[in-house]
């Protein structure tokens, strides 16, 4: 009688952690936690923050019986990077994916991303496209804004510039990436993601999986117009980045970021009626104006037409 051979044992699926920052969103939440309950790859573990919800968050996560998902619950600070990093310090799993309370993953997520990453070995962190999707979760026509284009490999420049668009809800990471640059920076409370992309795309290559496997939710909850807080944390982002790049062609990029950032506030606040705040988002973009004619063009608008029209 012929002894049979054993069959080798299939090797262990990495195990991805993901975590979910949330504060009263318990009803987007629920659909959050379903997508990931939803994913064809198994071999996850999902880990929800709460930041002092008081609407009955807690008691939702209370009642989920899947033994993968567990929560921790906080005080409420309102800073999402401390919140996301405390997730992560609790992760088990050798991968990282990053998921908003208010956004959702199409079934093949990550999925889809690990057998990307499995095909890039040199890339130490991935990211997909993403769809726009209103409250209801109905796909929106984004046609009206830029056009997402898929990056590979070194993509800092890309980042910075940000034609590689790349949105909290569709990246995943090495773990071990992920603490060796830092996490995000809790001193900032907005652009930290920002902030964190670029400090992956420092350290290592990305993957990309060319297609709209995140959902973006687009609701009255996270439309609010950006103001000069939000000019001042992304200006510390690109400043943070122009003292510690040994490249020319990094800090440069980097300078020219912060006037068209910056215009485009200008221009935003400016169409709001907001003048006084555009005229100190036009002085925050000074050091860097040097030659840029779109800068002297916007002292001139945003001094002189609303003269024109009366102070406001």
């Amino acid at each position: 009688m012929t002894a049979r051979l054993a069959r080798p044992a299939r090797p262990a699926r990495p195990l991805i952690s993901v975590v979910i920052p949330t504060y009263n969103r318990a009803a987007l939440l629920r659909e959050a936690v379903q997508s990931v309950l939803a994913q064809t790859y198994d071999g996850w573990e999902l880990v929800v923050v709460d930041d002092g919800s008081t609407d009955g968050t807690s008691a939702y996560l209370d009642g989920i019986a899947d033994a993968r998902v567990r929560h921790i619950v906080r005080e409420h600070s309102g800073n999402a990077a401390l919140t996301r990093n405390v997730g992560a310090r609790t992760a088990r799993g050798s991968y990282i994916a990053f998921l908003d309370s208010d956004d959702l993953w199409r079934p093949e997520k990550l999925a889809l991303q690990m057998e990307d990453l499995d095909a890039h070995p040199e890339c130490g962190w991935s990211y997909t496209g993403v769809a726009l999707v209103d409250e209801g979760g109905r796909e929106l026509n984004a046609a009206a804004g830029r056009p997402w284009v898929a990056h590979r490999g070194w993509i800092l420049e890309r980042v910075i510039d940000r034609p590689a668009l790349v949105a909290t809800s569709s990246v995943l990471v090495q773990r071990q990436l992920f603490e060796t640059v830092g996490g995000f920076d809790e001193s900032l409370l907005r652009c930290h993601d920002l902030d964190l992309w670029i400090r992956l795309a420092e350290a290592s290559p990305a993957t990309v999986v060319a297609r709209p496997l995140a959902q973006w939710r687009q609701h009255p909850g996270n439309q609010r117009m950006g103001g000069l807080d939000v000019l001042g944390y992304r200006v510390r982002v690109y400043d943070g980045l122009l003292a510690r790049s040994p490249s020319r062609r990094v800090r440069r990029l980097c300078r020219r970021q912060r006037i068209r950032v910056s215009l485009d506030f200008v221009r935003g606040l400016s169409g709001a009626g907001r003048h006084a705040e555009a005229r100190r988002a036009l002085a925050m973009a000074f050091p860097y104006a040097g030659g840029h004619p779109g800068w002297w063009m916007a002292l001139l608008q945003t001094w002189l037409r609303p003269l024109a029209g009366g102070r406001r």
